[in-house]
């Protein structure tokens, strides 16, 4: 099992630089291909937390990297998929509880980061529209 989502998780980092290189490299000539790499890498997210629920870290680690191609300007990730992915994330933490594991503690500090990021741009003068579409 642990095996398993080792791979996903090994896919998931390529398919995150798969993203990366045709989001640098194309600069939006293609965005679609950017949002389908992110789709394909919540599906992998989505089957690794099936197995163990603490692999949530794949979906805050996915949120990341939403949220950098939303500041890019990507025209096809919109504040919709975004804010989806903040509400399924706090389901998977109620879902989980207040759990002492320090993985888990890790893992709820880097999500609050980027909710912060979030926050702040909401407040920014420069952000705060476009930003102020997301649900936190």
């Amino acid at each position: 099992m642990a095996c398993h989502c080792t791979h996903h998780t090994l896919s998931l980092i390529n398919l995150v630089l798969c993203c990366s290189t045709t989001q640098d490299i194309n600069t939006y000539r293609n965005p679609q291909r950017v949002l389908e790499c992110l789709q394909r890498g919540l599906k992998i997210a989505d089957a690794c937390t099936m197995s163990s629920s603490s692999n949530v870290l794949l979906f805050v680690e996915i949120l990341d990297y939403y949220v950098y191609y939303y500041e890019v300007e990507n025209p096809v990730i919109t504040d919709k998929f975004v804010s989806g992915l903040i509400a399924l994330i706090n389901e998977h933490f109620d879902s989980i509880g207040m759990t002492g594991s320090t993985t888990m503690s890790e893992t709820r500090a880097y999500y609050g980061q980027i909710i912060n990021q979030i926050k702040r741009k909401q407040m920014e003068a420069g952000s705060k529209e476009r930003y102020g579409l997301i649900v936190c």
